[in-house]
Order: C-alpha cells, then sequence, then structure tokens
C-alpha cells in the first residue's frame, strides 16, 4: 500500500492529507471527514486503521484535517462549519487530482464530521455516496452537549456551575470563546452548528447514503435516524456494534472492525 503525507495549499493556507492508495488506476475514492475536537483525537486510529483497509480493498483514501485542528493552518477559534466545507469540497478535488482514474467518489465522516460531509455532498456535484457513522442530526442539540463539557469542568474545578449554558451562549454573542475541553469555541461555529439539521442537508443530495449507527450491545435504530431514511429507496441505515472509539473508554481502540467492515460493503455494493 501506498502511503503518502503532503500538505495541501488552499487560499494561501494548508491544510494536513494522508493519501492511502494500493491500486495504481482506482476508479473509487473516499474523503474521510473527522469528528470535533477531543472526538477527532479518541477516533484518530479508528481513521487510520479503516483508511489502510478500504485501501487494500481497492479504493484511494484521503484523509485530512480541517483548518483548525491538527496539523492544519488556523486557530480552532477561526474555523466553523463554513470553512469544514469548504475543506471537504477541496479534499474531493484533491483526491481526483492525485487519482485521475477516479470516477466514483464517497464523502466518510463520523459525528460532526458526517455533519460536514453531508452538507458538502449537497454542494459538490462529483460526490457519488455519503457513508455516515454515527451523524449528529439535530446541530442545535448537538452543541448544548458541547455546552455541557464545559459545565463538567466548571464543576471538577469549582465543585458548582459558575456560568450555565446561557450565560456561555451569551459570551459566545459577544464575540468571546468558551473553552471545550481545550478548544476556544466561537460563535461563528456554535451558530452555523446549531442551525444544522442532517435532514435538511440530505435532501439536497441526489446520491446514495447509509447511515450507521453505533452501538455498544444490540439496539434498535434511534427514531431520528430511522425517520430521516424513510421512504427514501437510495437511503440505508443499519446499526452495528462497537465501542463509542470518539471518547474516552477504558479500551484501547484502534480497529472498528464491524464498522468498517459494513463500510467496505457499501462501497463494493453488497446489501
Amino acid at each position: 500500500m501506498n502511503e503518502d503525507y503532503r500538505f495541501l495549499e488552499l487560499n494561501g493556507e494548508h491544510l494536513f492529507a494522508a493519501h492511502h492508495s494500493t491500486a495504481r488506476d482506482a476508479s473509487r475514492a473516499v474523503v474521510m471527514c473527522h469528528p470535533l475536537g477531543e472526538e477527532k483525537l479518541w477516533a484518530h486510529r479508528v481513521f487510520v486503521s479503516s483508511a489502510r483497509t478500504l485501501a487494500d480493498a481497492g479504493f484511494a483514501v484521503l484523509r485530512f484535517d480541517f483548518r483548525g485542528e491538527g496539523d492544519s493552518d488556523r486557530d480552532f477559534a477561526r474555523a466553523d462549519l463554513e470553512t469544514r466545507i469548504e475543506d471537504a469540497c477541496f479534499a474531493v478535488d484533491t483526491v481526483r487530482a492525485l487519482n485521475p482514474s477516479v470516477t466514483d467518489v464517497t464523502l466518510l465522516g463520523l459525528r460532526f464530521g458526517a455533519a460536514v460531509a453531508a452538507a458538502a455532498a449537497a454542494r459538490h456535484s462529483g460526490v457519488s455516496r455519503l457513508i455516515l457513522w454515527d451523524p449528529v442530526v439535530d446541530g442545535a442539540a448537538y452543541m448544548q452537549a458541547v455546552l455541557r463539557l464545559n459545565l463538567m469542568f466548571q464543576m471538577a474545578q469549582h465543585q458548582k456551575v459558575v456560568e450555565n449554558r446561557d450565560a456561555l451562549v451569551v459570551r459566545l454573542e459577544r464575540g468571546e470563546t468558551v473553552n471545550i475541553e481545550g478548544y476556544e469555541l466561537a460563535e461563528p461555529l456554535f451558530r452555523q452548528a446549531s442551525e444544522f439539521r442532517l435532514s435538511d442537508v440530505l435532501t439536497r443530495f441526489a446520491g446514495d447514503v447509509l447511515i450507521v449507527q453505533v452501538n455498544q450491545g444490540e439496539a434498535p435504530i434511534k427514531p431520528d435516524l430511522a425517520a430521516i431514511a424513510e421512504g427514501r429507496s437510495r437511503w440505508r441505515r443499519l446499526a452495528v456494534r462497537e465501542e463509542p472509539f470518539w471518547k474516552e473508554i477504558k479500551t484501547l481502540y484502534q480497529r472498528a472492525d464491524e464498522l468498517t467492515r459494513v463500510t467496505v460493503e457499501a462501497l463494493e455494493g453488497k446489501p
């Protein structure tokens, strides 16, 4: 397998990327969109192992860091949903440029990265398929959960909540930032993400969609995910049994074999 690392230039800024490929004339490619903040760090090893498995299956794969995260340019506070969508669209163009024989591109995302992937696919005509791993469905609810992490830090530091979520939102609206596990959240990302609704975005995408719910045990598809794919012949949803590897868990999770298996099967057109 060929695996090389490079910095891509976008509007004078650099995005760090990893390109994986085994086939010299690959016709299919996958662009992987990582989740937000600390979830990106915990999910990193699974992203690497999954990318290598996909490459071994004959796909050209591009992993990259959104601006504001990882080894890409820009501070976290200055990157928002719009810059992440722009980065994902640019990554689609890049994987095609690196692999001129590619005719089919899939955007794959995890959690907030799935939201970005869906929004990018709705804008970029060169995306054939979406694979969404445990996607953010309601951006407002997700952002409230993000703010809750700050409240948990306050409890650990002060044994009480000094500023509730409403107060944190006021700070954001004043142009200040709110620290979320070491990342400075700013108002543009909070506002744009809060306005996101997966169901609305997917109506603007004409390709195939696979939504994968990740469960620690046996569990039915959540109603919000089930409702999204209802009546859509080209949209599928299923559940797989894996640990929530994007969080701090007891086991060092380096592979998500079941999740990767159903992903490869979907890319190869297996039911």
